[in-house]
């Protein structure tokens, strides 16, 4: 088993993302009796599920952890689905999309020190609205990028190739290291882009 965590603030694709990534890793998973090859853990402060509808009906498996953020106050909760899905599922992976308030590090510090699993981040960025974020918000955006070992920036159908650079640069700052790729989560993303940026994500892609 091995867990991919998807951070990123509201709106800037992660379910779009999370749909590609999936359809990958299921078709790149071995059939096997007694496991499933992705289960997808959707992280949402309210009450009520919205994209796992979604998911759910692409054929994959989406287990919700309601009420809190999961690198805080639901951190037990999180230790107990992901027990539970191990034992219950016996996934070759486990996508955690976490809710855009969460910081991805402490979720995956949880994991790792609970289940001794490799686990990566991966931290979607929205092309548009980057520095209106860091504007605003700049310590919580810096922790969205703590640890994180691959960035994509996405929605760059949106924004012309100066603003890619400067959002590029801009992210660079924080994480002088980390593997940016430009992204357009609504077009279909190529294996090789996803063997690449697993490869670099887990140390066994």
């Amino acid at each position: 088993m091995k867990v991919i965590i998807l951070g990123g603030f509201l709106g800037s694709g992660k379910t779009s993302v999370l749909l590609q990534l999936s359809q990958f890793l299921v078709s790149r998973s071995p059939k096997e009796e007694g496991t499933t090859p992705v289960v997808i853990v959707e992280n949402e402060i309210g009450g009520v599920g919205v994209d796992n509808l979604l998911l759910e009906n692409q054929g994959l498996t989406v287990k919700n952890l309601f009420a809190g953020c999961a690198c805080c106050t639901s951190s037990a909760q999180l230790e107990d689905t992901v027990s539970f899905l191990k034992k219950e599922c016996n996934p070759h992976w486990i996508i955690i999309e976490a809710t855009g308030l969460a910081y991805p590090d402490k979720i995956k510090h949880t994991v790792e020190s609970a289940f001794g699993v490799e686990t990566g981040i991966i931290t979607i960025v929205d092309a548009t609205r980057w520095f209106r974020l860091i504007a605003a918000m700049e310590p919580f955006v810096s922790g969205q990028l703590e640890n994180a070992r691959g960035v994509l920036v996405n929605k760059i159908d949106c924004v012309d190739e100066a603003c890619i650079d400067a959002v590029i640069e801009s992210l660079k700052t924080y994480n002088p290291t980390i593997p940016c790729h430009p992204i357009s989560a609504i077009t279909k993303l190529t294996d090789v882009f996803w063997v690449t940026l697993l490869g670099s994500l887990l140390k066994r892609p």
